[in-house]
């Protein structure tokens, strides 16, 4: 089972550490509920290794971190343990065939519930034109059965 490695900078004295919201193993800070955004942003969970580094030099510079309101947001949605969708999430050919595939012969509601789930991402916008269509599908056979 392959290990999930996660790095951290502390907010205090800028050294390395294995948990964002862990004590630091140099100067012994634990991050407190107010700065667990911030904690959280400065680790390997919100950031590259490479941005991470960026934000351990800034730190040891006495430069405190000034994340836009939305990484803060996304911060606090990760500790409150919501899953943020990708917003450049896009349904793949075999996805959008079993979106398409449950619109016509299941409900449309199926692929609507994706679009809501994913309404700022392009797939939200696939999964509404899937339940479209279904809904087109689902009109015309109903149409069909009763004429």
């Amino acid at each position: 089972m392959a290990e999930i490695s996660v790095r951290s900078a502390c907010l205090q004295c800028a050294g390395w550490k294995e948990l964002p919201l862990g004590r630091c193993p140099a100067c012994g800070h634990v991050p407190s509920a107010p700065e667990a955004p911030l904690a959280l942003l400065a680790s390997t969970r919100m950031l590259s290794e490479a941005d991470l580094a960026e934000v351990q030099r800034r730190l040891a510079q006495g430069t405190p971190l000034q994340p836009s309101a939305a990484r803060l947001a996304a911060a606090r949605a990760v500790l409150r343990g919501e899953s943020e969708p990708s917003p450049s999430r896009r349904f793949s050919a075999a996805e959008l065939g079993l979106l398409a595939a449950g619109a016509a012969l299941l409900t449309p509601l199926l692929p609507l519930a994706f679009a809501f789930a994913f309404r700022d991402a392009p797939a939200g916008r696939q999964s509404l034109a899937m339940a479209l269509g279904g809904l087109f599908i689902d009109a015309g056979l109903f149409t069909w059965a009763v004429l």
